[in-house]
């Protein structure tokens, strides 16, 4: 895929992170060989020696800086994502670590990114009716939430391209802000600042479900951490895989419900 960056995430003492990302990355190389990937963390010497697809981007003191001091984590991936399209330039595209890649996805990427800027799956309009009325001024201009046109996209997946959607980045940052320090604080501000950023270019935003996959639901989360530990003991080592960890339901179901009897994962 030339002239596409793909970006990740790793940062602070969790090995789970990092277990995410192998697999994620994995299942990317298989789907697109050629594929490049940047990935922002303070263990740059680890990702130097992963695998020559991937470049470490140290964080160092944006960790900082791009996290508001901690104060909300998930700012970063506006950021990086922003930076990455400064360094790099043509399609840059953030993967949240707890994802896979199934087959399809390079092509579907490429004629879903040409029309405009992509994230995982759209998820519900007026994601927060009680915001109704409230605004800011952003780099771009006026925002103003308006329930009749906010919508909800899951950030997971989100592709820009350079020449086209800087300014949409740099006014998800300034609306992350701006709700932030007006007391509105929840989980998913990130989320909801590229999703009516990008909206707000006038583009279609498309969709990577089912071609990319995303488990962000704790219970799923925890069964596949479990599932990639055994994988990563059978099969030491990092090399280019399609998708091979199942999660049936009555599987995730099961072995959550027995961590939470004996094993208090």
């Amino acid at each position: 895929m030339s002239g596409t960056t793909f970006v990740y995430v790793d940062y602070g003492a969790s090995p789970d992170i990092g277990l995410e990302l192998r697999y994620s990355l994995a299942t990317l190389l298989a789907e697109a060989p050629l594929a490049e990937a940047l990935v922002y963390t303070d263990k740059p010497d680890f990702y130097a020696q992963l695998h020559p697809a991937v470049t470490p981007r140290p964080l160092g003191v944006d960790l900082a800086r791009w996290t508001r001091e901690g104060a909300f984590n998930h700012r970063i991936k506006i950021c990086a994502l922003a930076d990455t399209l400064k360094l790099r330039g043509g399609l840059c595209v953030l993967l949240d670590t707890d994802s896979y890649i199934a087959p399809g996805f390079a092509t579907k990427l490429l004629e879903t990114s040409a029309v405009g800027p992509v994230m995982d799956h759209f998820e519900r309009r007026d994601p927060f009716p009680e915001w109704a009325g409230w605004g800011a001024d952003l780099p771009g201009g006026r925002y103003v939430y308006d329930s009749s046109l906010a919508v909800m996209h899951n950030s997971g997946l989100v592709a820009v391209r350079a020449g086209r959607d800087e300014a949409a980045l740099a006014d998800a940052v300034a609306l992350v802000d701006a709700l932030y320090d007006s007391g509105r604080r929840i989980f998913l501000l990130e989320q909801f600042a590229f999703s009516e950023t990008l909206r707000r270019t006038g583009r279609p935003i498309g969709e990577m479900a089912p071609e990319f996959h995303h488990y962000f639901r704790r219970s799923l989360k925890r069964y596949l951490h479990w599932r990639l530990r055994a994988r990563e003991r059978r099969i030491p080592g990092f090399a280019p895989t399609r998708p091979c960890v199942a999660h049936p339901r009555n599987a995730v179901r099961a072995y959550n419900l027995v961590s939470r009897l004996f094993w208090r994962y």
